[in-house]
């Protein structure tokens, strides 16, 4: 078993719990590489969310979207959201190859936060999901990553869950505090199982 989904609805807590994973990993010494999504929200506006960044677990952050009534560009959009696909691309797809280092190829997890339309605006990281597909079903890489919810259509996801021993935990409001001992747990075991 080599691989791990975290689903459920926006703003449930399934970042959190990636970003609480990939503290628990870092005491342990367990080198991890990847990203998670974070909120942008402007104080000016009421903390209205204005978009959302990219940061890597080594705290590297840059722009993965913003309110499309805010660019002047000609970029790809999700909803009201205007993705910025080359300051995404810039700090995720290095942090993506990352995994070949090998830290992580050998003793390492690839966490991943979040496998979501917005970045499959890039066509790198299909490119770079479609890699990480294949490592993970023939258990050549460790990977742990959330999904939406309403993920139908999207093929990677599909592919990710047809892999044999994939888990897949589905955090609701009810019950995100013991999810996140459920997840943790299974990312040790899938740690210790190398």
């Amino acid at each position: 078993m080599s691989l791990i989904l975290v689903t459920g609805m926006p703003g449930v807590g399934k970042t959190t719990i990636m970003c609480k994973v990939g503290d628990e990993l870092a005491k342990r010494n367990v080198p991890i590489a990847g990203f998670y999504t974070e909120e942008v929200r402007d104080p000016r506006a009421g903390g209205d969310r204005v978009g959302f960044d990219v940061v890597t677990f080594t705290g590297q952050r840059a722009a993965l979207a913003r309110l499309s009534s805010n660019t002047s560009t000609k970029a790809p959009t999700v909803g009201r959201y205007a993705v910025c696909v080359e300051e995404f691309e810039r700090l995720a797809i290095p942090a993506l190859g990352s995994r070949n280092s090998g830290a992580i190829a050998t003793n390492g997890v690839l966490l991943l936060d979040e496998i979501g339309r917005m970045e499959f605006k890039s066509r790198s990281f299909g490119a770079s999901m479609d890699a990480i597909v294949k490592e993970v079903s023939t258990g050549k890489l460790r990977f742990v990553a959330t999904i939406p919810l309403k993920s139908s259509g999207m093929e990677v996801i599909e592919r990710l869950k047809r892999i044999a021993g994939c888990q897949i935990f589905h955090v609701k409001p009810s019950n995100r505090d013991e999810m996140y001992g459920a997840v943790r747990d299974a990312v040790l075991r899938l740690v210790s199982s190398q």
